[in-house]
């Protein structure tokens, strides 16, 4: 069968179409009160009044009365008792519902149970009958759903502000009371007219999950109002079609449809969707690697280098690196001349932003912020990618323009001097020295470090070397530095003034 033939065919029979109009109208009534109560927070209203109609219903039966009186008086009671037990005692909002809903739906049970040869009809109330429905029964839902669009449409800029802050809307001399009264009213309204056609059990859903759709994907209220809507009538249309084809009950599949639509919009929604902050999550991820790689080849020098090398220090496996690798020579950043690679001249520029951002905030986060230097670096990677150049700038200037980060470590434009830093584990003995730079990617070197005296600025002479490390003198004292301390600390032979290179401010930090 064709498209075509199969939207048509099941109209052919007058209760589908019936079925048809009832579902479009529902689906239109419950999705723009969902959206009230989902802003409200009001979804366990809604379920408590669809649950506490059923014992106006067997009451109804009893009477010989038509449902929707017994329905609607009951729905309004509800609404009344919660809000006067909420008011007149201590017992808060949300457990008021819970106590007369619960309350009023055992009732309900009980009278059913008195009810033996009206059991079937009380069935569809709880569950819903939309293929059963009839003239009479569309009429009311008409009639229900356009005093309800009609009260919403009249008091859209009331509502809309009580609903969103109920504070400012008394402020403004609003008649919140008769708003608080009037919501209540038309939500059990809809209930009442969604009772034929999704029954008091399933009816919540289609008062809640619209609107949370339209939630997911929209921040403003009219256009969650239109979405809700269309929702609303997906949901009951195609969970209609769904039940005739399917033969399987047609409110728990219309319900089943609303709560897949939910659960897309979960995962694709574009503002929050899963999936896409999943993507988004991953470009960062891609991008901060990109980063540290143009960073990590600025900081092994101008000359070139091998693209396993930068690997190495970003932590990447080959393969990745000439995935990147290649990216990065796409965008222009990189030279790749066979051999070696080194930065272009984009390249290298964003890798000073980086470094100079980096070696900023670690300066920061030491003098303003009161962090230990072996406490920062991990902290200035993530800001290094967060920071716009503008706050570099800034940082710049509120820490009065440094010139070395508190590992020692030029901050650009500054550069390194032209006499080269030789580690200290190759110094020999009886050479004295000045501490140049310290490398900050272990924070337990640092701390031992620190613990010994030995920071940028301060002067060292080297008095024995042996296999595990070096016996150097520092302030006075002797101090032992194994070979992984000292692999870390770089040094300059000749000390010269220390104004100069901006030695003199780093031994304060």
């Amino acid at each position: 069968m064709s498209l075509w033939e199969l939207v048509v065919e099941p109209l052919q029979y007058t209760f589908m179409q019936r079925a048809l109009t009832a579902a479009l109208l529902v689906g239109s009534i419950c999705a723009v009160l969902s959206c009230f109560l989902l802003v409200k927070r009001w979804a366990l209203l809604g379920d408590a009044i669809s649950h506490a109609v059923l014992p106006g219903v067997a009451l109804a039966y009893l009477l010989g009365l038509p449902f929707f009186v017994g329905a609607v008086t009951t729905g309004i009671l509800t609404a009344l008792g919660i809000s006067a037990v909420e008011r007149h005692t201590r017992i808060k909002e949300d457990s008021a519902m819970g106590i007369v809903f619960t309350g009023a739906f055992a009732l309900g049970f009980v009278l059913v149970s008195r009810i033996r040869s009206k059991a079937v009809d009380l069935f569809h109330i709880l569950f819903g009958n939309v293929l059963g429905v009839s003239d009479s029964d569309l009429v009311l839902t008409a009639v229900t759903g356009a005093v309800v669009l009609g009260a919403v449409l009249l008091l859209y800029k009331e509502l809309v502000l009580w609903t969103f802050d109920p504070v400012a809307a008394a402020a403004m001399g609003l008649p919140t009371g008769v708003l608080h009264y009037t919501l209540m009213f038309l939500l059990s309204l809809t209930i009442v007219a969604s009772l034929q056609t999704v029954g008091i059990v399933l009816v919540v859903a289609m008062l809640i999950t619209p609107g949370g759709v339209a939630f997911l994907l929209t921040d403003r209220m009219s256009r969650m109002l239109g979405l809700a809507v269309a929702v609303g009538v997906v949901s009951t249309v195609t969970g209609l079609y769904l039940s005739y084809y399917l033969n399987v009950a047609s409110g728990a599949t219309m319900v089943l449809v609303a709560s897949l639509l939910f659960c897309a919009a979960v995962l694709l929604g574009p503002r929050e969707g899963l999936v896409w902050e999943w993507m988004r999550r991953r470009r960062l991820a891609e991008e901060r690697v990109a980063e540290d790689f143009l960073k990590q080849a600025y900081v092994l020098g101008p000359e070139g280098w091998a693209p396993e090398r930068v690997a190495e220090r970003v932590g990447l496996s080959a393969r990745r690196a000439w995935q990147l690798l290649r990216r990065l020579q796409k965008a222009g950043l990189v030279r790749w001349d066979g051999s070696r690679v080194s930065l272009s001249e984009a390249g290298r520029a964003r890798a000073v932003e980086l470094v100079r951002s980096h070696r900023l905030w670690e300066r920061y986060l030491v003098e303003q912020a009161g962090l230990s230097w072996a406490e920062v670096h991990a902290e200035a990677e993530r800001l290094e990618h967060l920071s716009p150049t503008e706050l570099a700038a800034r940082l710049d200037e509120a820490l009065g323009h440094p010139r070395r980060d508190p590992h020692g470590s030029p901050i650009p434009p500054e550069v390194a001097g032209a006499v080269p830093s030789v580690r200290l584990l190759d110094r020999a003995p009886g050479e004295r020295v000045e501490v140049r730079e310290v490398e900050d990617e272990d924070p337990e070197v640092l701390r031992a470090l620190e613990a010994r005296g030995v920071r940028p600025g301060v002067r060292l002479e080297v008095l024995e070397r042996a296999p595990g490390g070096l016996r150097v003198r520092c302030d006075g004292e002797e101090v032992w530095l194994d070979a992984h301390l000292a692999a870390a600390v770089y040094t300059q032979a000749e000390a010269g003034s220390r104004d100069d290179d901006g030695m003199s401010e780093l031994q304060g930090v």
